[in-house]
C-alpha cells in the first residue's frame, strides 16, 4: 500500500489550482459586473455625501425604533427634521466642489428629491398613530435609498 492514493494529489492539485487561479479573480470580476452607472464626483463631495447617508441610516434607525415603540410623533418628527423637506439644503453653505448635487446626474437627483419628500409624507401619516399605515408609507423612503444605492455608485 502507498502513502499517497491516486485521488489525494488530483484533490491538491485542484485546490491549489483555486487558490491560485480562482480567488485572486474574485474581486475583479465582482468590479466588472457592477452595472451601476458611475457619477464622478469630487472627493470633497463624496465626503459630504456620504455623511448625509450614514445620519439618513442613522434616522431611519431612530424611526424605526420609535414606531415599535409606540410613539409615532417622535418618528415623523425626526423624519422631517433629519430626512424630509425641512432637511434639504444641508450643504448650501458648502464650498461648490463640496456640494454633491451638483455632481448628480438629472435622475439621481431626482430620486434624491423623491426620498426628501417621501420622508415628509411619511410624517404625515406616522402622526396618525396608525403604525401598519406607517411602515407602509417609509417603504417608500427606504425604496428611494435602495433605488439609488442600485442605480449609483461614486466610487
Amino acid at each position: 500500500m502507498t502513502l499517497f492514493s491516486v485521488s489525494r494529489p488530483i484533490r491538491f492539485s485542484l485546490s491549489l489550482f483555486a487558490l491560485l487561479f480562482a480567488v485572486p479573480l474574485a474581486p475583479t470580476f465582482a468590479a466588472d459586473v457592477d452595472g451601476r452607472q458611475f457619477v464622478p464626483m469630487s472627493p470633497e463631495a463624496r465626503v459630504e455625501m456620504r455623511a448625509e447617508m450614514l445620519d439618513f441610516l442613522t434616522a431611519l434607525q431612530q424611526i424605526i425604533t420609535a414606531i415599535s415603540e409606540g410613539k409615532p410623533g417622535e418618528a415623523a418628527d425626526t423624519a422631517e427634521n433629519l430626512i424630509g423637506l425641512s432637511a434639504m439644503g444641508r450643504h448650501r453653505d458648502a464650498a461648490p466642489n463640496a456640494r454633491p448635487g451638483r455632481f448628480m446626474p438629472k435622475d439621481m437627483h431626482m430620486i434624491a428629491r423623491g426620498m426628501h419628500a417621501a420622508a415628509s409624507d411619511f410624517a404625515k401619516v406616522a402622526r396618525t398613530g396608525d403604525p401598519v399605515k406607517a411602515l407602509g408609507a417609509l417603504q417608500a423612503v427606504t425604496g428611494a435609498c435602495v433605488a439609488c444605492h442600485r442605480s449609483y455608485r461614486t466610487q
